[in-house]
This record gives C-alpha cells, sequence and structure tokens, in this order.
C-alpha cells in the first residue's frame, strides 16, 4: 500500500508558511541519557537537546512505478535492497557474511587498535577498558568473515549486545568494516539490543516497495519499546511512523507527553548515543510535533511550535526555521532578527544554516543588505535630527565611542566572514558551499586552490541546483582567468 499524500501535502503547507516565495533573489534568481551499556535501564530522566540538520523523517522516500504497483497489490517482496545495493531480508536485515580473507582487517585492527580505541572512548560504554575492546572486535571480525548473522552468536560475544553493537560500528570504521558492522547490526538487533534494533527498523521503513501499514515482529518490538519501556529513540521512531501513516493525533499526542517535556536546551552537543535524533536518523522533535499538529491547529500552530522551540530552546533547526518566517514579515528590523538567529542556528552545528547565514553575509558584501555601520548611520541620523542644537558638538564624540567599542565591519571585510562559513558548511557536506568556495578562490587568483576545492566538490558531487550545460561551461573555461561570470544566483538563496 502506498504512502499517504496528504503528509507531503502538510509538509508542503510547512515549508511555504516558513519560506515564502517573497525570500527569493531580488536579482532575478537528547536524547534520554539513558544509558546504552545495557538494555536493562529503562529510566526515563532529563534529556540533554540538541540538533543537526537531517532530511525530514516525516516526509516519505519517493516511489518507483513498479514498487507502488507491488504495493497496490499487497505484496511485500522477499527481498528488499538498500541504495547502495545491499539485499535485504523482508524484513530489513541483511543476512550475508564477508567471504574475503579476514587476515588482512584482523592485522589492520590489532596493529591499531589502541590508537582507535583512545579516537574513538566517546562512543564506548565509560566502563569499557582497552582488552574488552579488543576481544570483541577481534571476534566480531571472525564471525562476520564466516558465519552468517544470529542472535545466537552475538549473545556468545558477550551477554550485552548493546555495547557488541557500538564497538562494532567503531570497527566499521575500518576498510572493510562495514560487513563487521552490517553483521552486528543484523545479529544484535535480533538479540535484543535496542540501539540495533532502531537503526535496523528506521531503514526498512526508508525502503522502496516497504508496506508501511504492516506490522512486523520488529515494529511490534519498537511499538514496546516506545510505549511501555519509554525508550527515547524508540518513541522518535515510532511517532515518525504514526506519522507517516497519518496518525498526527497520535504523534503529537506521544511527543508532547514523551519527549518535549524531557527536552533542555543546550548548546553542547551530546555524545552519539545520548542524541534524540541518532545522528541525523530522525528529525527535529520538534519539526515532527509541528507536523502533527498540523492538522489540528493549522499553520498557525506550526508557527507558535517552531517559535517556541527557537526561543525558549534553542533547537537550531527551529531557530533556522523561525529566522526564514521572519522574513515574510513587514518587521522594520527583520533582516537583524534573521542574522541573530540563523548565525546562533549555525553555531548550533545546523549545515543549512551554515549555507544560508554565508549566503546573507556576501549578499550583504555585494551591496544586498545594509552593513552594521549603515545602520548605525541612518540611526544617527533620525537622532541627531531630532537633538536639541546644544547637544550637536558632542556629536563626534559619541560616534567615536560607538565605534571604537563595536567596530563595525566594512563591505569587504563580510566577503571573508562569508568564506568562513562556506568553508564550514563544505566541511559539514554541504556541496554547493564547496562549489561556491572554489569560485571565490579562482576570484581571488588562487588557481591552485581553486581547482583543489572543486576536485573536492566534484567528489561530493556539483551542485544540482545549476544546469549541466552552465557546469560543464565554467568547467571549460575555469583555466581563463579574464572570464569571471560571478556567482551562480541560484545558490545565493537565503532560505
Amino acid at each position: 500500500m502506498a504512502r499517504p499524500l496528504i503528509l507531503p501535502l502538510q509538509w508542503r503547507q510547512l515549508h511555504q508558511s516558513l519560506f515564502p516565495k517573497a525570500h527569493t533573489l531580488r536579482h532575478g534568481a537528547q536524547a534520554c541519557t539513558a544509558r546504552a551499556v545495557n538494555n536493562s535501564d529503562k529510566t526515563t530522566s532529563k534529556r540533554l537537546f540538541h540538533t543537526t540538520q537531517t532530511r525530514s523523517a516525516v516526509r516519505p522516500s519517493p516511489r518507483a512505478p513498479s514498487a507502488r504497483k507491488q504495493e497496490r497489490s499487497g505484496v511485500t517482496p522477499n527481498e528488499l535492497r538498500t541504495k547502495n545495493g545491499r539485499n535485504l531480508d523482508r524484513d530489513g536485515f541483511w543476512n550475508g557474511y564477508c567471504t574475503a580473507h579476514v587476515e588482512p582487517i584482523l592485522a589492520e585492527f590489532k596493529q591499531f587498535k589502541p590508537i582507535i580505541y583512545e579516537t574513538y572512548r566517546p562512543f564506548l560504554p565509560p566502563s569499557l577498558n582497552l582488552a574488552t575492546f579488543g576481544s570483541v572486535g577481534e571476534q566480531l571480525i571472525k564471525l562476520a568473515f564466516s558465519q552468517r548473522p544470529s542472535a545466537s552468536l552475538a549473545r556468545s560475544i558477550s551477554i550485552d549486545v548493546d555495547a557488541v553493537y557500538r564497538i562494532a560500528v567503531i570497527v566499521g570504521q575500518l576498510p572493510m568494516g562495514e560487513y563487521v558492522r552490517q553483521w552486528a547490526l543484523t545479529s544484535c538487533a535480533k538479540a535484543g539490543s535496542r540501539r540495533a534494533l532502531i537503526i535496523v527498523v528506521n531503514r526498512y521503513l526508508g525502503l522502496t516497495g516497504v508496506d508501511i501499514y504492516r506490522n512486523n515482529e520488529y515494529i511490534s518490538q519498537v511499538r514496546d519499546l516506545a510505549l511501555k519501556d519509554e525508550f527515547p529513540h524508540a518513541i522518535m521512531l515510532y511517532a515518525k511512523l504514526l506519522l507517516w501513516r497519518g496518525e498526527n493525533a497520535q504523534a503529537a499526542q506521544l511527543l508532547e507527553q514523551k519527549i518535549l517535556p524531557y527536552l533542555q536546551p543546550t548548546t553542547v552537543p551530546p555524545r552519539h548515543w545520548e542524541d534524540i535524533m541518532l545522528r541525523d536518523h530522525f528529525d527535529s522533535p520538534w519539526r515532527m510535533y509541528a507536523v502533527a499538529v498540523e492538522k489540528e491547529q493549522g499553520l498557525r500552530g506550526i508557527l507558535k511550535t517552531t517559535r517556541r522551540a527557537a526561543l525558549e530552546f534553542n533547537d537550531p533547526v527551529a531557530m533556522t526555521d523561525y529566522a526564514i518566517s521572519v522574513l515574510g514579515t513587514d518587521e522594520p528590523n527583520k533582516y537583524d532578527v534573521y542574522e541573530s538567529y540563523m548565525a546562533d542556528a549555525a553555531l548550533g552545528g545546523h549545515t543549512p544554516a551554515c549555507f544560508y547565514i554565508a549566503n546573507f553575509y556576501y549578499r550583504t558584501f555585494q551591496g544586498e543588505f545594509a552593513t552594521e555601520a549603515e545602520i548605525y548611520a541612518k540611526e544617527m541620523e533620525q537622532t541627531n535630527a531630532t537633538r536639541s542644537a546644544w547637544l550637536r558638538p558632542f556629536e563626534p564624540i559619541t560616534k567615536w565611542v560607538h565605534t571604537f567599542f563595536n567596530q563595525p565591519l566594512d563591505r569587504k571585510s563580510y566577503r571573508m566572514l562569508a568564506i568562513d562559513w562556506y568553508e564550514l558548511a563544505f566541511e559539514k557536506g554541504n556541496n554547493e558551499a564547496g562549489y561556491i568556495l572554489a569560485m571565490l578562490f579562482r576570484e581571488d587568483g588562487d588557481m591552485e586552490k581553486s581547482r583543489e576545492m572543486y576536485k573536492l566538490t566534484a567528489k561530493m558531487g556539483l551542485p544540482t541546483a545549476l544546469s549541466r550545460k552552465s557546469l560543464v561551461e565554467m568547467k571549460n573555461k575555469w583555466e581563463d582567468e579574464s572570464f569571471n561570470p560571478g556567482l551562480p544566483p541560484k545558490l545565493l538563496r537565503i532560505s
């Protein structure tokens, strides 16, 4: 059965309310801190709250025509396939093992074991020592290269299968370590690891050909973890599933009662396993809640929820949405508010915010928005017009004091500030920021640096917002320093 169309429509309404067309270019174009070390801890404590950008958890992935036909017939395929071509069974598990020689990866793990342990120690259970890490890692590698995954094999390594899975994630960073991670994901999830189960079911729900209305054994386990054990990541996943099924009221109630009351604002990113969003696996709880309440309260409820998440909880995703929504108002200082909240969201680690604030500063450099110095000069002009005559001799002193303590940036400095934010956005995976950086370095005459940045961006993928024709033209004329078309307007959006 195909996923309902009402949720994408709701999300489009949210998007239109937060991203009105007036924002286009003028020139045309925590998680619960319940420990992951063992599965017996079912206490619900205050959750640190921090988010990073992710694809929308409320937007189902697109369906191919053949998949939609299969879903309408009510048949679930016996074999599913991930985007990178890995075959899974009908419940989303990988049941294979690596047939390559185990000696190379085993030797590499033994050689670099101390370095790996120290590097990824924050991701591991606090009580785990190097000897245990090495022993579990070696057993995982040997089993992943010799036998099919099973719950009994995971338990043969340790009864703490959650810790086994966490170690497997670290071992998965090695060459060919992905086999180890996938082997442990299946084995530990079937053995009762809550986090492994969440990852498996979340991946399963996003696959092509899956009937989201079908409750298999593992979705039922997630439901029990959410409703009975109140495990935060299970609550997030089950709320996401309810949204996809169109059960908005239940999703809103679940989030409102079990997640939102326990969130606390924080500027320090939590550890991987303490992140309520599990590092990009889930959308912001506030955004999910905003979509859930849309049916009952409309767009007004969405904006109210977004504003609360931004102002009270400093949620980077909500601050980004709130900053963009301000652009659609008639407030005289809307660009100041936009800059303030977008910069805070960027400082909170939100990748789109880093890109948007970079574009905002670059367009300020171009003269589209007023600089801080210009805003102050205008305010002083208005103040001086109403100031009494006997105070006017002191105006130069007032101006000097303000300049001395505030040091407003000139327009050239805004270009340098934009480059800093572009670099951060690129480091966080934004390919459009990389393309812009390559062109800016080229404008500066640093051809070597521009070529290097272009190659890095090309490996990541050139911006899809630009036409293939324009990309090819720019590539062919890259070495022609007399060709300076400027930055593509389509990439300079601030919302």
